[in-house]
């Protein structure tokens, strides 16, 4: 018998895990204050800030897919280290940035390099545990991210570097610590090149000094025709437009009708962040015993019974229970839509499908906007049901096309014949013989 269920995680995985916390820590001592530093340092008034800062979702989207699927093609550790170096290059080229060009350029490139190693290292991550393992590890993966967002403001704040110049150089340095460590990783655990003998290592060598734009025309076919998955997308896009810039909506309602909004905003957001460091891996735990689809409908209606908190919420004491209703929620979908994805996607298409899966972050756009509008026209109750009412509608799709996807029954079992391993440095991987 192969014993897979209590094997050690790789040393790779701790270290993708680790990352995540150091990369949401660099990136949350600069990019929430990036339009202090607009203003601050180049006086930019607020519609070109909002669109400096708003269309790097665009550019996020683009990076993802093609980051993913070019993992497919190239290997994922390789699109890694690249995506660390663009980002250690954008934040520098702001740093010595003077102008609105420059800046826009940099804040671009910064967008395409972080969002292409999104998706990559969950693919990764994949590819280097068995299918048991994935959800508890997406929720580490998502802990670690929340931990960094949590501090790193204070962090910023207190030592002086919210909206600085300086910050940048900060921010190069937690993902300079981070490329070092995964390359040294990557160095010491490598076997030998002559392992990758798979036919998949020699389809993707094939593809390598072949045509990538072809494989990125395959991938983007195979994506475009899995219902599944562009009906998941959907899904996915509209609990985004919910979650995505909830801290928008809380804003906006609380400094038009409450005196004391400023601070009702602090104590709320402050509790989102500690509800998900605290709660994360005792609510995976549960998660681990349903499947995924089960996690995002509970999830899903408690963000709804969130967002009907928040719209009839009147103290500070309604919103912040609102917001750990609301957490809660958020801590059940997150990974468990990773798990979806992991389980549709095939084995040589896995970068494509998660990379496919950033462009629900449309929904980062819609929600805002559309709250915007039942703010301005009704008031803060209609805009927190409208907004939350694409929570219900999500968890509708998730129920219809759950029925539709093999294997999401019951729980992923520990071990299975797709477990892979690393076999080179390129991120390739082979199977282990089955569970027996």
């Amino acid at each position: 018998m192969t014993d897979t269920t209590n094997a050690s995680p790789p040393v790779l995985a701790r270290v993708l895990i680790v990352g995540s916390g150091i990369m949401s820590l660099a990136n949350s001592v600069t990019v929430p204050f990036l339009a202090v530093f607009l203003h601050r340092e180049l006086g930019l008034q607020p519609g070109m800030i909002g669109f400096i800062i708003g269309s790097s979702v665009f550019f996020s989207i683009f990076a993802g897919f093609v980051g993913g699927s070019l993992s497919d093609l190239l290997g994922r550790t390789r699109l890694l280290l690249i995506s660390l170096l663009g980002v250690i290059g954008s934040f520098v080229g702001l740093y010595f940035s003077h102008g609105v060009l420059a800046v826009f350029i940099f804040n671009a490139a910064m967008a395409l390099s972080s969002s292409s190693f999104g998706p990559v290292g969950k693919a990764l991550l994949s590819d280097l545990l068995p299918p048991g393992q994935r959800v508890k590890w997406f929720s580490y993966q998502y802990v670690t991210t929340n931990m960094g967002f949590a501090v790193g403001p204070v962090i910023g704040a207190a030592v002086g570097l919210a909206g600085d110049r300086s910050a940048f150089l900060v921010g190069a340095l937690g993902y300079g610590v981070y490329l070092l460590g995964l390359a040294a990783v990557l160095l010491l655990t490598s076997p030998s090149a002559s392992a990758d003998g798979t036919a998949i290592g020699e389809v993707r060598r094939a593809q390598l000094f072949g045509s990538v734009f072809k494989g990125l025309a395959q991938s983007a076919r195979v994506v475009a025709t899995d219902s599944r998955l562009l009906f998941l997308i959907l899904a996915g896009l509209l609990l985004e437009a919910v979650h995505g810039r909830i801290s928008s909506l809380l804003a906006q309602h609380l400094s038009d009708g409450f005196a004391d909004g400023t601070t009702i905003l602090g104590y709320v957001l402050t509790t989102n962040a500690v509800t998900v460091v605290v709660l994360q891996l005792s609510v995976s735990r549960f998660a681990e015993k349903r499947n995924p689809v089960t996690s995002i409908v509970v999830g899903g209606l408690l963000t709804v019974l969130g967002m009907v908190g928040f719209a009839f919420a009147e103290n500070i004491w309604h919103f912040v229970a609102a917001m750990v209703v609301f957490s809660l929620g958020e801590i059940l979908i997150y990974p468990a839509e990773f798990a979806i994805i992991d389980r549709i996607a095939p084995e040589d298409r896995r970068g494509s499908y998660f990379g496919a899966q950033t462009f629900a972050q449309l929904g980062v756009f819609i929600g805002p906007y559309t709250g915007g509008l039942l703010l301005a026209a009704y008031g803060g109750t209609t805009m927190f049901l409208g907004v939350g009412s694409f929570a219900l509608a999500s968890v509708v799709v998730y129920l219809l096309v759950g029925r539709r996807i093999p294997g999401l029954a019951g729980p992923v079992p520990e071990c299975s014949a797709e477990r892979p391993t690393p076999t080179a440095r390129t991120g390739q991987v082979r199977r282990d013989p089955p569970c027996s």
